[in-house]
């Protein structure tokens, strides 16, 4: 079995790929543009990408390829049609980074709402010691205690948030296809009027495409927090931008966009500057345990295919 991956380079350097070794020959690239991806699966049995896109061009020159693993729970990156009509079996990896994404989630709201890396920045600068004053209060910052938590997307990720924000004392809304039980249940219209905090947590779709707009920005409380960690089009990147630059939005933070990594022409570069946006590079996904856990359910794919059985996948 010849198992290639196309894009090492995005799963960090301490990830213990050689461990897919055990499964047959492997061969690494550490990137792969589109033409490269088009000349590099011929061969393969097994391919294995985190954000390569295979295309059905791409897909078109597979070759002898049987199985597509993705090294992610999202496959929006891969032609499902495509390889159906070629037979070639596609699996992703579900729940693997729950409680990663979680983390950074929760980190990110607190260090909004807490101001903490303005407070930080004011004793690293000189300017506390230069102050002569004890301590400083602004600028204001607000238990969350009270507060309404409104979670967009409630899987895996989005309940490990929940399970995070209801230790502050918070009210939990959430948005979902299905209502829960147990948990408040509303529609996304109601859960951007109520909420102090929004964190996004759905995958992308054409009806979350651009879930939050213009129009539902406005429907937000003024001075309200948004983190988008669900994918860069569930928000409208440049509505965003005018919420904030507005002070609609009283903290922003994020770790996707729509172009990954985003360019100098990219909205977001009018604020990523600013003390109350925090953006990241796409890395809640990748505690180490998450990318551990991630390559161990990978071989297990690989495995459970090879077996005849179905495990994790996506085209059927």
């Amino acid at each position: 079995m010849v198992i290639k991956i196309l894009d090492r380079a995005t799963l960090g350097a301490d990830t213990p790929i050689e461990l897919l070794s055990d499964l047959g020959e492997l061969e690494i690239y550490e990137t792969s543009t589109s033409a490269e991806a088009k000349e590099r699966i011929v061969g393969a049995d097994v391919v294995i990408i985190n954000k390569v896109k295979l295309t059905r061009e791409i897909i078109s020159c597979s070759g002898k390829l049987r199985l597509i693993c993705v090294f992610a729970t999202g496959f929006d990156n891969v032609d499902l049609n495509a390889s159906r009509e070629r037979g070639i079996a596609v699996c992703n990896v579900p729940g693997y980074s729950s409680d990663s994404v979680a983390l950074i989630t929760a980190s990110t709201v607190l260090s909004l709402i807490t101001h903490l890396s303005v407070f930080n920045e004011f004793v690293k600068s000189g300017e506390y010691t230069q102050s002569g004053t004890p301590n400083r209060l602004v600028p204001v910052f607000h238990e969350l205690t009270g507060k309404t938590w409104g979670i967009v997307g409630y899987g895996g990720i989005g309940s490990a948030v929940g399970r995070i924000a209801k230790a502050f004392g918070v009210r939990l809304i959430v948005n979902k296809r299905t209502d829960i039980d147990g948990v408040e249940c509303v529609d996304i219209d109601t859960l951007c009027k109520e909420s102090d905090i929004i964190t996004l947590h759905c995958p992308l779709n054409d009806s979350t495409r651009h879930l939050i707009n213009r129009e539902r920005l406005s429907l937000m409380k003024s001075g309200a927090i948004l983190v988008n960690e669900a994918r860069g089009d569930v928000v409208n990147e440049t509505d965003v931008v005018d919420a904030v630059l507005s002070g609609k939005l009283a903290g922003y933070g994020c770790d996707v966009y729509s172009t990954e990594p985003f360019g100098i022409d990219h909205p977001y570069n009018k604020i990523k500057d600013l003390p109350n946006v925090i953006l990241t590079p796409h890395c809640a996904w990748g505690s180490y345990e998450a990318r551990v856990r991630c390559l161990n359910i990978i071989i297990e794919n690989i495995k459970a295919y090879y077996n005849g059985d179905i495990k994790n996948r996506v085209d059927i």
